[in-house]
């Protein structure tokens, strides 16, 4: 296996792109499945509405709550079957939000997200515009709900990305002195889902150069060319993705999915070691 390398192709606040290389498919996957299930982050889980003037049922509107991402901060707070209360509810693991408001115009009100209020700034919804509920004039709403952490293995409103993929590093090797008829390399430039092929000024055919970002693997170029173009897949290299919400910034993410992964490979080892103690 290769040493292993990481440069990253694109970064924003909600989506991450990098060439990973020297890591096997067992390790990638188990990233792709770490980040996808058991990452705790924080999520609205009890409910209490006082009022509801609206046209929704109580247990519709408790859904989207459950489902609006909020801002965690792991340092902060505990799972709630570590804290010292035992998950009853304390400041350590549970933060309040609450939503109170009443529809004096004259016109139907729409409550979004922002209009929790949230008893710790730094725990807030990602978006304060996605809407929750529609009220009319003169109707009121209010509503108390608890968020604590939890993970996605139990429930998706705890997922911490919204996506995550990898795919193999793509190798595309061909002579294109070996192509003579124009409509067939007419054919392959069409045929290419990902229009990664091109004729030159010559009517030469050339794969561009960054084609890699692109090439899914779909082989229909080798398909239909006969094989006489070749795609194999890098070996130990991938093309890894991950698009976030929000709620946790990339760098943290990727920490805590190492510090997951070290737990549980420390956790298997301890397991070996005592069935080899009883056998």
């Amino acid at each position: 296996m290769s040493p292993l390398k990481l440069d990253v192709l694109k970064k924003s606040e909600h989506k991450i792109i990098f060439v990973t290389e020297g890591v096997s498919t067992e390790m990638i996957n188990s990233i792709r499945r770490i980040l996808l299930s058991e990452i705790p982050v924080m999520a609205i889980d009890e409910i209490i509405i006082l009022r509801n003037d609206s046209p929704l049922y109580d247990e519709i509107i408790s859904h989207r709550l459950g489902l609006i991402p909020l801002k965690t901060d792991l340092d902060v707070y505990k799972l709630p079957h570590e804290c010292e209360c035992l998950g009853y509810g304390c400041p350590l693991c549970q933060v309040s939000l609450t939503c109170e408001i009443t529809n004096t115009t004259n016109a139907p009100l729409d409550i979004y997200s922002g209009d929790l209020i949230s008893n710790d700034p730094k725990i807030v919804p990602v978006d304060p515009y996605i809407p929750i509920v529609k009220i009319d004039k003169n109707d009121k709403i209010i509503i108390e709900a608890y968020a604590i952490l939890g993970f996605a293995k139990n429930h998706a409103k705890w997922q911490a990305v919204s996506n995550v993929a990898y795919r193999h590093y793509p190798i595309v090797e061909f002579d294109a002195n070996e192509f003579k008829d124009l409509e067939e390399k007419k054919k392959l430039v069409k045929m290419c889902p990902k229009k990664l092929f091109e004729l030159t000024n010559n009517d030469s055919l050339k794969l561009k150069e960054d084609y890699w970002k692109s090439c899914t693997l779909c082989m229909s170029c080798e398909k239909n060319s006969n094989g006489r173009i070749k795609v194999v897949p890098k070996k130990d290299v991938y093309i890894f993705s991950v698009e976030s919400d929000g709620v946790l910034p990339f760098d943290v993410l990727f920490r805590k999915v190492f510090e997951v992964f070290n737990e549980k490979t420390d956790e298997f080892v301890l397991k070996l070691e005592e069935l080899e103690m009883e056998s």
